[in-house]
């Protein structure tokens, strides 16, 4: 009876083991095969070209200023726009000098550029003259670049869609001599209104106009990646910041 008793109590405890070792094996054969989401984030997924977008200014630098508007608070602003903005243009990754009112130096600005391996950086400024008078959007380039290079056709780019978007007075890409020189990718500075000009001072503190100026510089940007062949880079860059230029984009009269 003894004997019967135990093969009585062995028979289930074999059927949990067995059952046991069943669910081991199935859930271990749909792990092999198993295939990652596709929303799953990917360790070899292409990234986007890095493009730096710098909001000039911050800090105690307020930049230029008329009737309480600070220049540093617009470059923000529309900085912030363009953030926000960023998953329409998947194929760029944007890096932002400041998402903040933080004061920072040429060195600091062109230093987030070399620690992210940067491959385009803009600087979003507001333009201001003597007289307010003076109407448009500007795009500048360093005065050491020709017509025609790689500088001058990412100004090209970014200035003819800011103009598009907004319906702004096109008042061209220039050269001027800034610490832009310093940068061994293309580099420009987009000027997106004067704050010194009561008409274009109002469409620079209005959330609508600043979402237009946002898009515009971000198609501006995919326009150029897209019709140079611009690609994620495969390896760090560095830029070199050892030449000791500090000299900072700045308005032009009309």
């Amino acid at each position: 009876m003894k004997k019967a008793a135990q093969s009585s109590m062995r028979l289930p405890i074999m059927l949990v083991v067995a059952a046991a070792v069943i669910v081991v094996v199935v859930f271990g054969i749909r792990a092999i095969w198993h295939k990652p989401d596709a929303s799953t984030p990917s360790s070899n997924k292409t990234a986007g070209v890095v493009v730096v977008i710098d909001p000039a200014h911050g800090g105690s630098d307020g930049g230029s200023t008329a009737e309480g508007v600070l220049e540093k608070n617009v470059t923000l602003a529309v900085a912030n726009k363009m953030s926000a903005m960023a998953a329409s243009f998947p194929g760029l990754k944007l890096v932002f000098t400041r998402n903040s009112d933080t004061e920072m130096s040429d060195a600091e600005r062109f230093a987030v550029a070399s620690q992210q391996a940067a491959q385009l950086f803009l600087a979003i400024h507001v333009n201001a003259f003597g007289q307010p008078t003076a109407l448009g959007i500007e795009t500048l380039v360093d005065s050491v670049h020709k017509a025609g290079d790689a500088s001058w056709s990412f100004a090209d780019a970014v200035q003819k869609s800011v103009v598009a978007a907004t319906a702004a007075k096109d008042r061209g890409v220039k050269a001027q001599g800034s610490a832009f020189s310093r940068l061994t990718i293309p580099a420009a500075s987009t000027l997106v209104g004067f704050i010194s000009t009561p008409e274009e001072r109002a469409k620079l503190i209005d959330p609508e106009y600043q979402d237009s100026i946002a898009r515009g510089i971000l198609q501006g940007v995919a326009n150029y990646v897209t019709s140079a062949g611009v690609t994620p880079a495969s390896a760090t860059q560095t830029i070199p910041l050892d030449n000791g230029q500090t000299a900072k984009p700045a308005g032009t009269a009309p």
